[in-house]
């Protein structure tokens, strides 16, 4: 008989086991130091939306403004962000990656990419469209259900 709470188990601990191999040592900034997960996602999503304010970081993490502004606060500390004043509204501040850290960040996303490109080299090409459908139905469901 078919048990699919179990299936759904083990495909949970293989998502799992995926994802701490991929991601080992992705993290790793300048001279070794690994930054918690919490101030890597704000780097992410200062990458990808440079020059947002506190109000959105805060907003996009689902945090307060104040847990934001500590994030950023302990990361221009660090030296990987920079905050300047926002000429449109001079009381908003503008998050801004280093040169530095926007050079690493893309140097760790082209790491992770050959992982991942070297972890799917195990699937025919025939299995990875398969894979990938089957993916895109379940976010599609998820999306939905999150819409309802």
């Amino acid at each position: 008989m078919f048990d699919r709470r179990s299936q759904i188990e083990g495909i949970l601990e293989c998502f799992q086991a995926t994802k701490q191999k991929v991601f080992k040592g992705t993290h790793v900034l300048s001279n070794q130091k690994l930054i918690p997960s919490s101030q890597w996602m704000v780097l992410h999503i200062v990458y990808h939306s440079e020059g947002l304010g506190i109000k959105e970081l805060s907003r996009i993490l689902g945090i307060s403004s104040s847990a934001a502004t500590q994030l950023v606060n302990n990361l221009v500390k660090k030296g990987t962000l920079v905050c300047e004043k926002n000429q449109e509204d001079r009381r908003a501040l503008k998050i801004l990656l280093t040169r530095n850290t926007r050079e690493l960040i893309e140097n760790a996303r082209s790491q992770t990419l050959e992982q991942v490109h070297s972890i799917f080299d195990a699937l025919t090409d025939k299995e990875l469209q398969q894979y990938c459908a089957l993916s895109k139905k379940i976010t599609n469901y998820i999306v939905e259900k999150q819409d309802r």
